[in-house]
């Protein structure tokens, strides 16, 4: 687990966002607040190259995100993910909800 106060930086971009850093559960809420604000766009995009550590709390900002998106008639993507934050949303089961994109 990441230390408490651990950083990350979300910015938005045309399309959705740029996410670096580590999601916990002392960062999710940030991330979600981030998220919440869906951009008019078709196809949203989380950025996630520099994104080095994620628990189950991200993973359940993500599936918000998704399922808020699925709702606004949005598809929703991850991009760039690094083998380990591929690797927790494979093993959670919610590869089918959480889509990657190189």
């Amino acid at each position: 687990m990441s230390e408490q106060g651990a950083h990350l930086s979300v910015v938005a971009t045309a399309d959705g966002w740029t996410v670096e850093g580590e999601i916990d559960a002392h960062s999710a809420d940030s991330l979600a607040k981030a998220l919440s604000q869906l951009p008019n766009v078709p196809k949203i995009v989380a950025d996630f190259a520099g994104v080095t550590f994620m628990d189950s709390s991200g993973l359940r900002v993500l599936v918000d995100a998704a399922m808020q998106a699925t709702d606004a008639g949005k598809t929703f993507a991850i991009a760039n993910p690094q083998v380990a934050i591929r690797r927790v949303v494979e093993i959670s089961g919610l590869s089918g909800l959480l889509h990657f994109i190189d």
